[in-house]
């Protein structure tokens, strides 16, 4: 069995206040795991641009001197590094403090203090693995779904979610826990913390007062109405699409305020340094369309010998990624036709690449576009993989 609070706790502008109300907490709580809201050192009104990881760390360990032996804090804080700030999740006991989440999906303005983060692991308390997601992310099913592949028995939700999209919160997390049949636990420092069985049914709820729900996890053998499945669709297909296909479909996402990115190459022979620049280049928005250079395009650019996959290889192979949304064969030289139809609000280039010299560069930039030059990971490119082939024999 593992006793759990939750405190709905609500934010100061000021550390001083919020480490008094968590070390209070702390020294009246009986659980074991004692779970606190997303920022709660900070709350969002804090300022930012005083603070330091130096100061995030003093007051972390402040509350961490309170912690008894075999007891767990997992709270929201801000993480200072490299001159960016993550709005982050900390785990604390007695013998340690770490970073176990890290914001990716901002929330726009609300979170322009903040850049987009990148850790995630799961929290093992006793026979039990917590998954953690932040805020605004709950509206995206990928991160529960990915939570749930590496064994998620409970994801925990960190929140700062306002009043007036309140039954957006509760239903969300209500369809989290069901989906995925897990516990789901929303903390939410402006009110209506809930749990959720792996069945959907509401166990515990506070409403808008700053008060603590107590619970205990007895088992998680429960039984369920039918197996959890997480199906792999053969759609990869129907990622090659035509220019007049994409255009439409991007009116419709571009509708929903979504960000579309281009990029296009040859990739005739598909290695780690295609691979992650095009995870990069999604990374950078809502969609990722590639144009793909036909063979008639890279034999006009490279001569006869090239290419050495037929572009239906290399649009399958590519159509096999999931960074990439869709997938545009173009006979030209270059992609500037594509780019002025598309009109995409990031073109993406490698950093070997003066701007200047991008195609569609000046275009993207003339109605508010941004143009970003990626820096490889990788020494390698499919030149290279042939000259080595070739002397290799």
């Amino acid at each position: 069995m593992l006793s759990v609070e939750v405190f709905q706790m609500q934010n100061s502008s000021k550390l001083e206040e919020n480490i008094k109300k968590i070390k209070n907490f702390i020294k009246n709580s009986k659980a074991e795991l004692l779970l606190l809201p997303e920022l709660a050192l900070t709350g969002y009104k804090f300022d930012f641009t005083s603070c330091s990881q130096k100061m995030i760390k003093k007051s972390l360990f402040e509350i961490q001197k309170l912690l008894r032996d075999n007891q767990y804090l997992i709270l929201g804080a801000p993480f200072y590094k490299n001159g960016k700030i993550c709005n982050s999740i900390y785990l604390l006991t007695s013998q340690e403090i770490k970073i176990v989440a890290e914001k990716n999906i901002l929330f726009p303005v609300l979170d322009e203090p903040f850049s987009p983060g990148e850790k995630r692991e799961l929290v093992k308390i006793k026979n039990l693995k917590f998954g953690i997601i932040i805020c605004f992310e709950l509206r995206s099913p990928e991160i529960a779904r990915e939570l749930i592949k590496q064994g998620t028995d409970v994801i925990i939700v960190f929140a700062q979610w306002p009043s007036q999209r309140i039954d957006h919160w509760k239903t969300l997390l209500k369809a989290r826990a069901i989906e995925n049949q897990c516990y789901v636990i929303g903390i939410n420092a402006l009110g209506d913390s809930a749990i959720f069985s792996p069945k959907g049914i509401l166990l515990n709820e506070l409403y808008k007062d700053e008060t603590i729900i107590n619970f205990n996890f007895d088992t998680l053998d429960e039984n369920l109405p039918y197996p959890l499945k997480t199906p792999y669709f053969k759609l990869y297909k129907s990622k090659v699409k035509s220019l007049e296909t994409v255009k439409e479909i991007l009116e419709e996402r571009r509708k929903k305020g979504q960000i579309v990115v281009f990029t296009n190459g040859c990739f005739d022979i598909l290695h780690a340094g295609h691979v992650d620049y095009l995870q990069k280049a999604r990374a950078l928005g809502d969609i990722l369309v590639v144009g793909l250079n036909s063979d008639i395009s890279i034999k006009k650019i490279k001569g006869d010998l090239r290419p050495i996959n037929y572009e239906s290889f290399r649009a399958s192979v590519l159509s096999a990624l999931e960074c990439v949304d869709y997938i545009i064969i173009f006979d030209e030289e270059t992609p500037e036709r594509l780019i002025k139809e598309l009109k995409p609000d990031v073109l993406v280039k490698g950093a070997d690449w003066d701007e200047d010299k991008i195609v569609g560069a000046n275009f993207v930039k003339s109605y508010g576009g941004k143009v970003v030059r990626i820096e490889f990971s990788y020494n390698i490119s499919t030149t290279k993989i042939i000259e080595k082939i070739k002397q290799s024999h």
